[in-house]
Order: C-alpha cells, then structure tokens, then sequence
C-alpha cells in the first residue's frame, strides 16, 4: 500500500494537544507539532515531531515510515531521549495505521482535517495509556 496515497492523511503539518501519562498513573500535557512529508523518491514518509510539555520540558523525534508488501509498514524512531531507535512494525488499512515495537503501540487514526494518535506501553496487567494525542492539520501536502 502506499502511504501517500492511503485514505488515512498523513502528509501535512499538524499541531495540537497531547496527554501524557507516566509509569506511576500521572499525567500532565503537551503541545505538539508533526510534519510528515514524503522523501527518497516518495517512498518513505519522514517525519519530524516536537513536544513541549506543560513543565517546559521538550521531547523531538525523527522517524521514517516504508510501506512494503500486503499493506505492512516498518517504522524507525529516533528522540531526543536518547538511547538506540525504535524499529516498529505494523500495518495500514482502512481503520489506520499501527505499529508495535519496543513494548509500545502506536494507533494513528484521522481524516482529512484531524489525526489522533494514541500510544500504549505493555505492562503485566495489560496495556496501559501513553500518549494520546489530537492534531488539527495546518497544511497539507
């Protein structure tokens, strides 16, 4: 499947507000930025986020999306956490993309004007939320 052309509207800049959850059950908020353009003669989608947090603190990232065979995706992840990038995998229908890795699990959904974004990180007890995140498009691409 090609991610440019799937129903699901990545390209484009989006900003919006994202609810974060620690380890221990709390949360706090963030303001958040996404563009994700197509790059390396349109076979990958990049993308470049940035996240300022109600604290101040700051998270970016820089990941690179290949669709490959029957509608699978594989994903690299690099932030400013540090540390070795994430590799994740999943796939791309009709419902939205989603992709597992690293113990977490990303859901990206969205229509032409919105995309939201929820990560879940494996615990003992099940999965447990993340992120979740809800971004309003200011260009398309």
């Amino acid at each position: 499947m090609d991610l440019a052309a799937s129903s699901l509207p990545l390209l484009g800049t989006w900003t919006g507000l994202e609810r974060l959850t620690a380890a221990d059950g709390s949360t706090t908020t963030a303001r958040a930025s996404l563009v994700l353009h197509l790059d390396v003669g349109g076979t990958a989608v990049v993308a470049d986020y940035r996240s300022v947090r109600a604290d101040g603190a700051e998270l970016t990232a820089h990941g690179v999306l290949r669709a490959g065979a029957h509608d699978a995706v594989t994903g690299w992840l690099f932030d400013s956490a540090g540390g070795p990038p994430a590799v994740l995998a999943g796939s791309l229908d009709a419902a939205g993309l989603v992709l597992t890795g690293d113990g977490r699990r990303l859901r990206v959904t969205g229509d032409g004007d919105a995309l939201e974004l929820a990560v879940t990180r494996e615990a003992a007890d099940g999965r447990r939320p993340l992120l979740d995140g809800r971004y309003r498009r200011l260009t398309g691409h």
